[in-house]
């Protein structure tokens, strides 16, 4: 075992760790429970792949980006099944993924997606977390929701759960609060608010473009990367020198995320230019 990949399972163990001492868990054991959940969530749409080619649909719950990325490698070379992922709208962070018989397969969004619409008082304005802790409150499983939009403040959810969660969520946080079922197609695409910088490096390494991305010594960047704290496109990274291609997310555990827009030409000096995107800025 790395030293990276063991301090990574040490943090997992660290926000685990109520019930890790509850089953005596150790660090070995981490690792062999975060490669079984992967080996479950794999398993688990080999079946639906399965029931799709025989019943021409078949669809998961809702998956976080770091499934979705699993899921999208593992599949990208079958040809008897097609597999899409949609969220209920465009741009949804989370989707679910749907499988079609390829020959004969289809589906409608209305189907396995509901947005409800919240709406609340003028002087109320309960946030992501305050919605997200109501719906939890009510032992809803994550899964059976997808994205919170906050303008304007719409849930999507598992339509089979959408009647339950109508009549039962009346608050968040403070804030009393009314659901009702809208249209899909009247969801606005994702919008992404991102603060654009400019830089040149040596190289697009992740060390640098870390750096650049978030505003912190290429040395510190190094070390947050090493120490597990750092992901590309959702998968973890221990790797400073990893070269980072256009288009890639950067996801760093207590500071937010942001993504590589564009690597440029080569300055006077022979550094290269590169753009990058914070989001949430």
């Amino acid at each position: 075992m790395t030293p990276g990949l063991r301090r990574h399972l040490k943090n997992c163990w660290r926000r685990n760790r109520h019930v890790c001492i509850q089953r005596d868990i150790d660090l070995q054991q981490v690792g062999f429970i975060l490669m079984e959940h992967r080996d479950i969530l794999l398993g688990h749409m080999e079946d639906l792949a399965a029931k799709a080619v025989k019943s021409g649909c078949a669809t998961s719950r809702f998956l976080t980006p770091a499934e979705t990325s699993k899921i999208s490698a593992h599949f990208t070379r079958r040809h008897d099944v097609a597999l899409v992922f949609d969220g209920g709208y465009e741009g949804a962070e989370r989707v679910r993924a749907i499988f079609l018989n390829p020959d004969w397969g289809s589906y409608e969004r209305a189907e396995w997606f509901t947005a409800l619409k919240i709406k609340v008082p003028p002087q109320e304005t309960p946030g992501h977390r305050d919605i997200l802790g109501a719906v939890m409150a009510l032992g809803i499983e994550r899964d059976t929701v997808g994205d919170i939009i906050e303008a304007p403040l719409v849930m999507l959810c598992l339509p089979e759960l959408s009647g339950y969660i109508t009549e039962q969520l009346t608050k968040a946080g403070r804030a009393r609060i009314r659901l009702s079922a809208m249209d899909l197609s009247g969801l606005p695409a994702r919008a992404e608010n991102l603060t654009v910088k400019t830089d040149t490096v040596a190289s697009p390494r992740l060390d640098a473009v870390l750096s650049t991305a978030f505003g912190m010594p290429r040395s510190k960047a190094a070390e947050w990367i090493e120490a597990g704290r750092v992901n590309l496109n959702h998968e973890l990274c221990l790797r400073p020198a990893k070269e980072v291609a256009e288009g890639t997310i950067l996801s760093v555990r207590g500071l937010g995320r942001a993504r590589l827009l564009e690597i440029g030409g080569v300055s006077k000096k022979g550094r290269i230019y590169i753009r990058t995107g914070l989001y949430g800025s």
